[in-house]
């Protein structure tokens, strides 16, 4: 059986440069986001003020950059799946493209909302300060919270997974999946 893919079965050079380019973006700042929650002393200091600040900065930004690879996938269709995979596995595809794209835009707004309700600013780029999308309410800073931490949680295990599918094909299987986006 020819493993190999003709050009027209690739996704376009545009979704690929979305996918590497967030990939590239996400995987950092989701790092980043446990290592100054999670690793670095609770007690506030510059250093973390400062990587907090990348964190705040470059997040939302993946709002809008979620939003385009959206707009570009709704009107470009991507390449069919080989018929080789079975209807379970592409209902797991679609199921975990939806969560990764629903993540995507969720854990970026519940930290603005996080930000909003802390009664901070909302920076982006360090070019603009977005809007509060809520009030300064305090009593609400703990469910935010658990919110913004729960989501990236699971965006990180979709992440795993998605890899780990795709190292899966590439080197268990050795199909050609992997290198539809490659």
């Amino acid at each position: 059986m020819d493993k190999t893919l003709a050009p027209f079965q690739r996704y376009s050079p545009v979704a690929r440069l979305f996918h590497w380019g967030m990939a590239a973006i996400i995987i950092p700042l989701w790092l980043l986001g446990f290592y100054v929650g999670r690793i670095m002393p609770h007690a506030a200091t510059p250093q973390k003020a400062l990587l907090l600040l990348i964190h705040k900065e470059i997040g939302p930004f993946i709002i809008i950059l979620t939003v385009l690879r959206l707009v570009w996938r709704a009107t470009h269709r991507p390449p069919a799946m080989s018929s080789d995979i079975p209807e379970e596995e592409r209902l797991a595809v679609q199921v975990g493209h939806f969560g990764l794209y629903a993540m995507m835009l969720v854990v970026p707004l519940t930290g603005w909302v996080r930000s909003s309700v802390h009664g901070l600013p909302i920076p982006m780029l360090w070019i603009v300060d977005l809007p509060p999308l809520a009030h300064k309410a305090p009593v609400f800073v703990p469910l935010v919270n658990v919110l913004h931490q729960f989501s990236s949680w699971i965006l990180g295990i979709l992440i795993a997974g998605h890899g780990i599918a795709a190292l899966l094909h590439r080197y268990g299987r050795r199909d050609t999946v992997m290198d539809r986006m490659l």
